[in-house]
C-alpha cells in the first residue's frame, strides 16, 4: 500500500466575522499606527498592521489593551505568521486576485464587505492575501513531504487498543419522581412486580419519555446512575437515585457489548491523527529553524501595551 501524502492539511484560520471586524479598523492615532511595532530581518512592520491582523482575527472580540498578557502572545503569533510569509516570498510562491476574489466569495459575506470603506476592502484583501500565501507555503514547501506509512499506522492500532474499543450499551428505561414518599412506594411496588415498570412510568413519571426504553453508553452514565444499574440483569429494577432534588428508579432492558474496530475500520482514523501530529511536529521545527536565523527586534516604545512576549528588543 502507498504512503498516503498530506495535501492541504491545515485550514485557514480566517472566518466571515474578519470582515465585519475591518470596519472598526481606522480608530487610533495616526502617528501612532504608522509607527513600527516590530522589525524582521530588515522589514519594519508599522503597529497599523498588527491592529488590522487583530480585527480580521477577533472582528468586535478584539483583546483590550489593557490586557497585556494576551496581546503579547498574539503579537508573537503575529511575528511568527509574518517569519512564514518571509520565507514564502523567497520561495517565490505568489496568490493572485483571483484566488483572493474566490476565497472571500466562499464567506458568503458580501453584504459585510459593502458596509466596509475602500482603505478596509484593501486592508481586507490584503490581509487574505498573506494568510493565502502563509498556507500556500505550508502545503508546497513545509508539508509536502509528511507521510504515513502504512506501518506506522498499523504500529499505531497495536500500541493503543484501548482506543478502538467501542463502548457497552446500556437500555434502560426510568421513572422521575420528585416526591421520595412516592418514589419509595413504586420501587417497593417493581421488586415486587418488575413488569409493571411501563405501566407506572406512563402514570407517575415526570419524564418526557414516560419509561420509554432508551440506549446509554455506559461510560457516559452519571456515576450514582452507573453503580445504580451495573449488576441488574434485564428486567430487574435500581433502588432510587437521587440526582439534583428528583429520584430516579431504573430498569435493566438490554446490555449490548461493546465490540473492537478492526484496522480496516480504524485506519483512517488513526491516519489523520499521525497526519496532524506530523504536520505540528513539521512546522514547530520550522518556526524554531525560521527564528534562530532571523532579527527580530519588538518596538516596545511604540506598543500601546506592556509588551510581555517571547522576543526583545
Amino acid at each position: 500500500m502507498k504512503a498516503v501524502s498530506l495535501q492541504r492539511w491545515t485550514v485557514l484560520f480566517l472566518a466571515t466575522g474578519l470582515i465585519l471586524g475591518l470596519a472598526a479598523c481606522a480608530n487610533g492615532s495616526r502617528a501612532g499606527r504608522a509607527a513600527p511595532a516590530v522589525r524582521i530581518n530588515e522589514e519594519e512592520i508599522p503597529y497599523a498592521e498588527f491592529e488590522s491582523y487583530l480585527k480580521t482575527s477577533f472582528g468586535e472580540d478584539v483583546p483590550p489593551v489593557e490586557d497585556a498578557e494576551t496581546r503579547s502572545r498574539l503579537l508573537d503569533q503575529f511575528i511568527e505568521e509574518r517569519l512564514l510569509l518571509q520565507r514564502a516570498e523567497k520561495e517565490r510562491l505568489r496568490v493572485g486576485d483571483e484566488q483572493v476574489e474566490a476565497y472571500l466569495a466562499g464567506l458568503g459575506s458580501g453584504s459585510g464587505r459593502d458596509s466596509t470603506s475602500r482603505a478596509d476592502e484593501a486592508a481586507l484583501k490584503e490581509q487574505v492575501r498573506r494568510n493565502l500565501l502563509i498556507q500556500e507555503y505550508k502545503d508546497r514547501v513545509l508539508l509536502k513531504d509528511v507521510k504515513v506509512q502504512p506501518s506506522e499506522i498499523e504500529g499505531y492500532f497495536s500500541d493503543h487498543p484501548e482506543e478502538f474499543q467501542q463502548s457497552r450499551v446500556i437500555v434502560l428505561r426510568q421513572i422521575l419522581l420528585d416526591d421520595p414518599q412516592e418514589a419509595k412506594r413504586i420501587q417497593k411496588e417493581l421488586v415486587t412486580d418488575p413488569a409493571q415498570f411501563p405501566i407506572l412510568a406512563q402514570r407517575a413519571s415526570l419524564s418526557p419519555d414516560k419509561g420509554q426504553p432508551r440506549p446509554f453508553q455506559e461510560e457516559e452514565l452519571p456515576e450514582a446512575v452507573r453503580q445504580a444499574v451495573l449488576s441488574l440483569s434485564p428486567g430487574q429494577v435500581s433502588g432510587e437515585v437521587e440526582d439534583g432534588g428528583k429520584i430516579r428508579i431504573f430498569q435493566m432492558v438490554d446490555r449490548r457489548e461493546g465490540k473492537s474496530q478492526s484496522l480496516d475500520e480504524a485506519r483512517q482514523k488513526i491516519q489523520v491523527l499521525l497526519l496532524q501530529r506530523k504536520a505540528e511536529e513539521a512546522l514547530r521545527t520550522a518556526l524554531d529553524e525560521t527564528r534562530r536565523s532571523a532579527t527580530i527586534q519588538v518596538r516596545r516604545e511604540n506598543l500601546p501595551f506592556a509588551y510581555r512576549g517571547d522576543y526583545g528588543g
